[in-house]
């Protein structure tokens, strides 16, 4: 009874801490992975092509985050702050993907 009390007290904290946990052990994983593969074929073939996927992937990501503060009326300079950094978040993402080999695996490039 009592540790069934303590879990519905604390569940969000723990799911919360969970999550953040996953987040920072998969974003390890993914540099770890990236520096050991170093998956560069792609890049090196298309240079320009692989610079404008990494911008067009960013930016829409970061546009994300303007939009939904346009459609709640939430506009303001904190916004512009959160789109750079959900910009630079997917930005990061996006070529730490190319690295580790992932878009190679899953797009069989060949």
């Amino acid at each position: 009874m009592l540790l069934e009390t303590w879990l519905i007290q604390t569940s969000n904290i723990i799911i919360k801490w969970t999550i953040i946990a996953l987040l920072i052990i998969s974003g390890i994983f993914l540099v770890v992975m990236s520096v050991l593969k170093r998956d560069l074929k792609y890049p090196s073939a298309h240079p320009w092509l692989f610079t404008l996927e990494t911008l067009l992937v960013s930016f829409t990501m970061g546009l994300i985050v303007i939009l939904m503060s346009y459609g709640r009326g939430q506009l303001s300079t904190k916004t512009l702050l959160e789109f750079l950094l959900m910009t630079f978040k997917f930005g990061v993402f996006h070529i730490l993907l190319q690295f580790s080999g992932f878009y190679s695996y899953a797009l069989i490039d060949e």
